[in-house]
């Protein structure tokens, strides 16, 4: 179609050329220089596979979700349930009494058969130099008796009294009459 007559009268400038009528001519003209600086496209599905690889993995080195096998902890836990271990806390301090625990199963149960990669979820209950016994179906932590609500019964045995050494935790089940632990070991 000619310029003068039609459907583009008033499209092209009559001084400039066709050229000179693109509103961003000049960037055209130079796009060379700025087209190398420009972010490169990504399917956006790959950003947040990564950023979900690491959170995964970042979870994973910081907590990790168990399944409870046995009601040695019962009736805190039971049979079946999930708990999730946190890994942190004991970076910056040591176990405290109250706090169940997930640890690896110590060789004196090895010895006995139970496989090397189970772990086993315990209550701590004395932490080192404490003395720890059962009189009676009673706890007793450094001669003072303890009132433990989440304990399914009283223990139906006795324990001798003990001085824990360093570096150790004395643990046990909250199921007492039904818990392999720090008794035992």
């Amino acid at each position: 179609m000619a310029v003068g007559g039609g459907l583009l009268r008033g499209l092209v400038s009559p001084a400039g050329g066709a050229a000179a009528w693109l509103p961003c001519h000049e960037l055209f003209a130079s796009w060379h220089h700025w087209l190398p600086s420009l972010p490169r496209l990504r399917p956006p599905a790959s950003d947040g596979f990564k950023l979900l690889l690491v959170l995964l993995l970042f979870s994973a080195a910081l907590a990790e979700v168990r399944y409870i096998a046995s009601s040695s902890m019962a009736p805190t836990l039971r049979p079946g349930d999930r708990a999730v271990a946190e890994k942190v806390t004991y970076l910056f301090r040591r176990p405290s009494i109250g706090d169940i625990v997930f640890f690896k199963v110590p060789t004196a149960v090895q010895n006995y058969g139970v496989n090397k990669d189970a772990v086993f979820i315990k209550r701590v209950l004395a932490t080192p130099g404490d003395f720890i016994e059962v009189r009676q179906g009673q706890l007793i932590v450094n001669g003072v008796a303890q009132k433990e609500h989440y304990t399914a019964t009283h223990a139906l045995y006795t324990m001798e009294a003990m001085r824990l050494p360093e570096g150790h935790v004395f643990v046990m089940g909250d199921n007492r009459n039904n818990s392999c632990d720090s008794r035992a070991w």
